[in-house]
């Protein structure tokens, strides 16, 4: 029979392990966004094209899977071999969490040792994908200076932005 304490250490670290992986999805769903945005920005996108016209495009890449938006981003070049083994990597890390993480981690609630490893895993996933985000921040910066936009535009572009969500949410 289970006592009491038992079951609360349980709980605990069913609490811990869903928080981790909520928090690995998190950044992984933001860098398949922000991935498929920086497609559209550098592959896809046309001067003079038009605010509604660019966030269709935006629009069409987020609904495609990441694994898609990846291929197109190699298929384009515009990440370096290095770069695209890391993504596929995180692509297949990606797939594991979604697909197959529950069935292969079963033991992870009984058994430290596993949930110790489980949630190793999970911190790799989410730095790679704060890793990639920065990089992706960087390359996205060096295209919009290169083509004559100031950061400065940037950051009032931005600012307004987030002062719209923030607004929409008040609602």
């Amino acid at each position: 029979m289970t006592t009491l304490a038992e079951q609360f250490e349980k709980a605990d670290r069913l609490a811990t392990v869903t928080q981790s992986i909520g928090f690995a999805l998190w950044q992984l769903q933001e860098l398949e966004g922000v991935t498929a945005s920086y497609f559209v920005l550098l592959a896809q996108a046309k001067k003079g094209m038009g605010l509604a016209e660019g966030n269709d495009l935006v629009e069409k890449a987020q609904g495609k899977t990441f694994g898609t938006t990846l291929h197109q981003i190699a298929k384009a070049g515009l990440v370096s071999p290095e770069i695209e083994k890391r993504f596929t990597k995180l692509l297949s890390e990606r797939n594991w969490l979604v697909h197959r993480s529950r069935a292969d981690s079963r033991n992870v609630i009984h058994n430290g040792k596993a949930m110790v490893a489980l949630l190793a895993r999970l911190e790799a996933m989410a730095d790679e994908s704060l890793a990639l985000l920065k990089f992706i921040d960087a390359e996205t910066t060096a295209f919009v200076q290169k083509h004559g936009v100031s950061m400065d535009y940037v950051a009032q572009v931005s600012k307004q932005l987030l002062e719209q969500w923030h607004a929409a949410d008040a609602l």
